[in-house]
């Protein structure tokens, strides 16, 4: 009966994993020119990065800008205020559903291969095991970065490409935590109850 329920729920779960990613890898939503981030692209002169535009977004941007390039000139006649909306700072989105479904999914999945006999326990609770520590240590070292940065005002293109990283490994690592209790809900009962 576990398999069943075990089944249901990566069933469940599976489209949110899937259908809860965006094109920009870093969340970012207008991010202005030249961009915070490694990988801006601007292919329709927007000054805005196409990977934080849906694809409307951006072919509608592109058209508009084709429209005014050949009728007057972009940079006279664009407003303080324009310019002050173009240049805001852009807001961070992390994944933190889809992070969390996916990394769930996937233990789901080893689970169920442990139910199966598929997978023996041992390897099944290092895997856990491997999962949480490296996570602990990815978002230990990505902070550490971030505090050197913030102490030393490093201006980087890399500072919202570590802070991503950082948020990413802690959802991971919160999620193989509850995993976690979960394996060595035993052990765990008896530090509360002993």
């Amino acid at each position: 009966m576990k398999k069943i329920y075990v089944v249901l729920l990566i069933i469940l779960l599976t489209p949110v994993a899937v259908y809860a990613w965006n094109d920009c890898p870093y969340g970012l939503l207008n991010d202005p020119f030249p961009g915070q981030c490694p990988r801006y692209t601007d292919t329709n002169h927007d000054s805005i990065c196409d990977h934080s535009q849906s694809p409307t977004s951006a072919s509608t941007n592109n058209t508009q800008n084709l429209n005014n390039n050949s009728n007057e000139n972009n940079n006279s006649n664009n407003s303080s205020s324009d310019i002050q909306k173009d240049n805001s700072v852009p807001s961070e989105n992390y994944y933190l559903i889809p992070v969390a479904v996916s990394t769930t999914i996937i233990y789901l999945v080893t689970y169920l291969l442990y139910l199966e006999n598929m997978l023996k326990k041992k390897i099944f609770y290092k895997i856990w095991n491997y999962v949480l520590i490296a996570s602990f240590i990815l978002t230990g070292l990505t902070g550490l970065i971030m505090i050197i940065i913030v102490n030393y005002g490093i201006g980087s293109s890399w500072n919202l490409t570590i802070d991503f990283w950082h948020a990413e490994f802690a959802i991971i690592m919160a999620v193989s935590t509850i995993i976690h209790f979960h394996l060595y809900w035993k052990p765990l009962k008896k530090v509360f109850t002993g």
